[in-house]
Order: C-alpha cells, then structure tokens, then sequence
C-alpha cells in the first residue's frame, strides 16, 4: 500500500505540473539573433562542417572558411586544424591572404573580415547594414548629371540602402596589402587602395550593364581578372580605373578561375573550361571530360592544371592543353568547393565534410 500511494502521489505531481505547463501556453521562442551580432560559435563539430574556400597564408599556414562565420586555420599544411574565432556567424564565402600576415574574408550580408596576424585574429570592416547608405552619400557626390553610368550606379546604391544586409560579397582579392577588391551578386564591387581603411564603389566602373554577379577575381600575371554570370569576363584596365569587358566564346555562367602569370583559366557549367595565354585576346575549350559545374581551379608550378566539380571530381590535367584524368572517388567528399596546393603532389580540397588532403600521383617526368 505505501508504495500505490507513492506512486500516486508521484502521478499527481506530474498531472499539475501538465496542469500549469498548458495554462502557461507555449513556451516563448527565442529571440532571433542577427548573425551579424553574434560571434562564431567556438565547436569541435566546425573541423568536420563544410568548408567554403581556401586561402594560402605562408609555406606552412593555411586557413578555411565556411558556414556560419567558421573560420580554421592549419599551421602544418592541412595535416591538423584549429577553429578561429570570428565576429559575426553569417557564412563566409572567399579568403584571400596577399601576404602572410594580411589576410581578408567576405561573405554573406555584405560581411568583410580582415586580419593581420596571419588569421589568428579577425575584425569586422564592413557590413551591409552600412554599405548601401555609404554608396549612396559617394555617388550623391560624385554626381551623375550627364553620365548615365554613375546614375545607374546611384539608383542601385539607394536600392541597396533600401533591401539593408541582403546581398552577399562572393570573392575578394588584394594585388597587395593596399590595393584589393571585394565582388558579389548584381554587379557589387568596391575597390580600396589604403589596405581596407577607406572604400569606393565601383559600380560605375564596370563593362556590366546588365548588374551580372561577378563571381570570381583572381590576379593572371599583371592582369585582374572578374568572372561571373552569361558569360561575363573583365580585366582590370589601370590606367582607365575600370573592368572592361572581354568576349568569349561561351555565353554561359562563369563560378570560378584558375590563374598564372601566363593563363586565364575560366571554370562553368557543365564541365565547361576555356582557357587564355593571351590576356583574354583569344580562347580554346579544354575537354575536362566531366558533365558537372566547375567550381575551382588551380595550376600547379610544373605545368599541370586541377580542377574540382559540384559533383566532387578532382580532374588533374598535365597541361593546358592536355585531357584530364580523375582521381579516384574521395569517400565522403560529395561534392568539392575549392583546392589549392601547398606542396608537390598533395592538394588541399574543401567541402561538405570540411577540408580533405589528397594525395596525386607524381607527374609524368
């Protein structure tokens, strides 16, 4: 009998607590954090979440970054990572490190980051809560009376100002640590020339009427070049002070390059790649053998050229001009975002798992 009215009691207990819960009603969600005010959250599970883009830092550091502001950094070529911290936990989509300690990271909601420590460190620049109003106030500036490019441009500003932090910086890069760009959808681009302390817009300085996103930005020898949708291809004209529009032959979209001194490399759908050694004058398709988007590249110094797919092939081709031969299938890569190379016949692929080191057969000698 003690123990029936124990449990009784215990029923009891449990009933009025029911009781109470539903007179309370729900419990109240919690409040919505904006990701630009909440830092990235410091988590072993970040080593394993997919990462977005891959920057070389020195000969030994290099650093990823992905979703929700997670940024890893590997003192030992890819061997072993370490979460950073980051200040805000929007995705973050491109790195880019013009000298070992100057590093820079864009992604979603207009977000800059910058470092100079080598990407121990990161600090916010810029955000899209403030980008739209400061083109704004510079093209109301500059003025548009007679130029319908900068009034084009003005009328996307105030749009921007308008919409608030909803459109993403998609690449980056600096020539040096003064002199950078940021790019992203519709035709955004800013320009610095002072290592991040002041930017200018350069919507008007582009052979984009249209507001095609630009999808990529890389350095080909002394060329700067932009990538991005139906087709579009810009180099850098310097002594102009605007991207200019090279034609190709494909009119489809463009999502990444590979670059050397020597070559352009543009990287699209379908397997899609044609490839330039003569800044932009002419073009040749390069048969990659794969019916999957290109999504990066990179050209190794002895000659050969790999290419990662959405459908996460690594194609390695011994030349330029050469076919490609795939890898073997990495377990668990599913698909591959972007590669690099920090050393002879290994290569650094990021993805949905986070960052792979692969190994490649040694070249043919």
């Amino acid at each position: 009998m003690p123990q029936l009215r124990a449990l009784a009691t215990i029923a009891a207990c449990l009933w009025a607590s029911i009781v109470v819960a539903a007179a309370a009603g729900p419990p109240a969600p919690a409040a919505f954090v904006d990701p630009l005010d909440a830092p990235a959250r410091m988590t072993p599970r970040s080593l394993r979440a997919p990462a977005y883009a891959l920057a070389v830092v020195d000969a030994e550091h290099v650093v990823a970054v992905g979703p929700r502001g997670h940024i890893l950094r590997s003192a030992d070529r890819g061997k072993t990572w370490e979460q950073r911290p980051a200040p805000v936990s929007t995705d973050l989509l491109a790195v880019q490190f013009p000298s070992s300690t100057q590093g820079w990271a864009v992604g979603h909601d207009g977000v800059v980051l910058r470092s100079t420590d080598g990407g121990l460190n990161w600090r916010r620049v810029l955000d899209g809560r403030s980008l739209g109003a400061m083109m704004v106030s510079y093209y109301d500036k500059k003025g548009a009376a007679g130029d319908p490019t900068v009034a084009r441009a003005r009328d996307e500003a105030k749009r921007m100002a308008e919409e608030g932090p909803t459109r993403p910086f998609l690449a980056v890069h600096f020539r040096d640590e003064r002199e950078g760009w940021v790019v992203g959808q519709f035709n955004l681009i800013l320009h610095t020339a002072d290592g991040g302390a002041t930017w200018e817009p350069w919507l008007d300085r582009t052979d984009n009427r249209d507001g095609y996103s630009l999808h990529a930005i890389r350095q080909a020898g002394d060329q700067v070049v932009i990538v991005g949708e139906l087709g579009l291809v810009m180099r850098l004209d310097a002594a102009a002070g605007r991207f200019v529009r090279i034609e190709t032959p494909y009119p489809g979209t463009w999502f990444g390059m590979a670059a050397s001194k020597d070559a352009i490399v543009a990287l699209g759908l379908r397997g899609t790649a044609w490839r330039s050694t003569d800044a932009g004058a002419s073009w040749k398709a390069l048969a990659t053998g794969t019916h999957a988007a290109l999504n990066s590249g990179v050209l190794l110094p002895d000659g050969r050229l790999v290419l990662v797919t959405q459908a996460g092939e690594v194609l390695i081709g011994a030349g330029l001009g050469a076919s490609f031969v795939p890898m073997a299938p990495m377990p668990g890569l599913g698909a591959a975002f972007d590669v690099v190379s920090m050393e002879t016949d290994w290569l650094l692929v990021a993805g949905p798992s986070g960052v792979q080191r692969l190994a490649m057969a040694p070249a043919a000698r």
